[in-house]
């Protein structure tokens, strides 16, 4: 899994009006997955989520880039629903 300086840069990414409305987006779509499943939405359901979702992107080789593509804004969104934000 990414180390926590992952989490740390993206959560200090400006919210510029279209990066919040696409996390919103992202935060529904998680929201909706979960519920899919038949779990409940918890912190706990959501930090599971994260990680799957972190382990997936490590095992493609992904890394964080100077712009805030589509995984890089789910994993910010799933991050802010798991801090309560």
């Amino acid at each position: 899994m990414p180390d926590s300086s992952f989490l740390t840069v993206l959560g200090r990414a400006p919210w510029a009006p279209g990066l919040a409305a696409a996390a919103d987006q992202h935060a529904a779509a998680v929201r909706d997955i979960i519920s899919a499943s038949g779990l409940p939405v918890t912190r706990a359901t959501l930090q599971d989520y994260l990680d799957g979702f972190l382990e997936a992107l490590e095992e493609t080789g992904w890394r964080l880039g100077s712009r805030l593509d589509w995984h890089a804004q789910r994993v910010l969104a799933v991050q802010r629903l798991i801090d309560g934000r």
